[in-house]
């Protein structure tokens, strides 16, 4: 108990000072070679307890790897890590949350869909601000910050790519209706990132 305190504490500090990053329209990035099929699993693995503890099926879709990448796989990790935190949060007991990975040429592609509640069409083009959640009522029953969404798609755009949602997604031949996040990222992300704090 006390460890998984401590994680929630520490992913919520590594949270605020991303938001700093945010405001100010800089975050950094450090490049490596990395494998992206390795850092989503991994990203998987540290969710494994809060999946078993509200049991929920996970479905997978992965092309044969490696998939062989450059760029920052740590902030990746997290920001993957943020998509699966609220695919977990909003999904209900005993339902299921899918993955599927999809490669191109120059990118590629990581959907995280889940049988949750989905986003209310007047939010979608909110979620992705900072300190804004999805259920915005003042009894929401979820918790959080309301800056996962919005670092996840900076990390997103750092690293080549972006971040959107739809409404459900067909993974490992289920349908699931919930919220559907499609992370993109290139697989060569670029060294200049032009940024724009504003969007």
């Amino acid at each position: 108990a006390m460890d998984d305190c401590v994680r929630r504490l520490r992913g919520t500090l590594d949270n605020l000072i991303d938001v700093t990053g945010l405001e100010t329209g800089k975050m950094r990035f450090f490049h490596r070679e990395y494998d992206f099929l390795d850092t989503v699993r991994r990203a998987v693995a540290h969710h494994a307890d809060s999946f078993a503890e509200r049991h929920l099926t996970l479905l997978e879709e992965y092309p044969r790897g490696p998939l062989p990448a450059y760029g920052d796989s740590e902030r990746l990790g997290r920001a993957i890590q943020q998509l699966l935190d609220n695919a977990a949060k909003f999904t209900p007991s005993g339902g299921s949350v899918g993955l599927g990975i999809w490669e191109s040429e120059a990118s590629y592609e990581l959907v995280v869909a889940d049988t949750g509640p989905g986003v209310a069409p007047d939010r979608i083009n909110r979620i992705f601000e900072p300190f804004v959640q999805g259920d915005g009522s003042v009894t929401r029953a979820h918790g959080g910050t309301g800056v996962g969404l919005a670092i996840a798609r900076r990390v997103a755009r750092g690293l080549g790519g972006d971040l959107h949602v739809e409404q459900g997604a067909k993974i490992e031949g289920t349908v699931l209706p919930g919220a559907a996040f499609t992370l993109s990222i290139a697989n060569r992300a670029p060294t200049t990132v032009v940024v724009d704090a504003t969007h």
